[in-house]
């Protein structure tokens, strides 16, 4: 009896800290008809400083994958649109010849304390930090959007191999909707 109270106890401190990592990428489904080849990619990223953050190390990600892929890439975080106009430096961004623009557009950022997810408070002061990142991710090849997508993440605060699996999400949903090549 006592065992069966400690690990229900031990799993109501747990289970808030691993019930909170997601990753969920919800693409607007338009297939397209042929796959794109792509042979320069530019990939920009705007928002506050954990939006700059979280796409540094997103976007570093994502440009060794497309390496692999014989995609040349490059990167530009273009500031926060609350500050400054992000798009007159995306014109300058822009400059880079390039076959398609890869934008991410923050709609929510803000850390979260593990403990204050479920409203209760530890005993320990050892809290868990997440980082809550919501996304709107648009490919477009000159005035055209190609592909749309709504990218919602909750992640561990300091743990960069999360970026991996995120990569893993948008590319396959780029295969799946014939913009690259499987």
């Amino acid at each position: 009896m006592r065992a069966l109270l400690l690990s229900l106890l031990a799993g109501l401190f747990l289970l808030p800290a691993y019930a909170q990592k997601r990753i969920f990428l919800r693409s607007y489904e338009k297939k397209l008809d042929s796959v794109r080849h792509y042979q320069r990619l530019l990939i920009v990223g705007e928002g506050g400083m954990q939006a700059r953050m979280y796409m540094d190390n997103l976007s570093a990600e994502l440009i060794k994958e497309f390496k692999s892929r014989q995609i040349e890439c490059k990167y530009e975080y273009l500031g926060d649109h609350h500050k400054i106009d992000t798009d007159l430096i995306l014109k300058k961004a822009e400059a880079w010849p390039h076959d398609a623009v890869l934008r991410f557009s923050p709609l929510t950022a803000f850390e979260r304390d593990a403990a204050r997810l479920n409203n209760f408070e530890p005993y320990t002061s050892n809290v868990q930090q997440f980082l809550v990142n919501d996304f709107d991710v648009t490919l477009n090849e000159g005035e055209g959007t190609i592909w749309y997508a709504r990218l919602e993440t909750t992640i561990e605060f300091g743990k960069l191999t999360v970026y991996r699996r995120i990569r893993k999400v948008i590319l396959d949903d780029l295969e799946k909707q014939n913009v690259l090549p499987h």
